[in-house]
């Protein structure tokens, strides 16, 4: 099960920065969700898709989407989306990938771009 508390770093055009994240899988679904925190940025999002894989419960290909908020310079939350088409990862018992090009549904004015993000127990 991926289910459980993960850390790790977020690389973007905002330079590397640590991530702590919350997974969750269900065990007769493929699908994975979660919650991440960007520190340095005030930042966090979601993680939300499903998980294919030749065997159950072992290493799996990640297609779904990535969200991010931020404070912005007035002091609201702003809220952006990357597109399933462009977001992918990979996720084994121990570890997970996640990348995306960036967030261009939103109202953020100025998301990170070519995220990577990764993530160990």
């Amino acid at each position: 099960m991926l289910t459980g508390e993960w850390s790790g770093t977020f690389e973007s055009s905002w330079g590397v920065l640590p991530l702590r994240a919350s997974l969750t899988t269900e065990r007769a679904s493929p699908s994975l969700h979660g919650d991440f925190r960007v520190d340095g940025q005030r930042a966090s999002g979601t993680v939300s898709g499903t998980l294919q894989t030749a065997q159950q419960y072992r290493d799996a290909m990640f297609w779904g989407t990535l969200t991010i908020s931020y404070p912005t310079g007035s002091g609201a939350m702003c809220r952006s989306e990357s597109p399933f088409a462009i977001t992918m990862g990979f996720v084994t018992e121990t570890a997970a990938f996640f990348s995306t090009e960036g967030f261009p549904s939103g109202n953020c004015a100025d998301p990170p771009t070519r995220v990577r993000i990764t993530l160990r127990r």
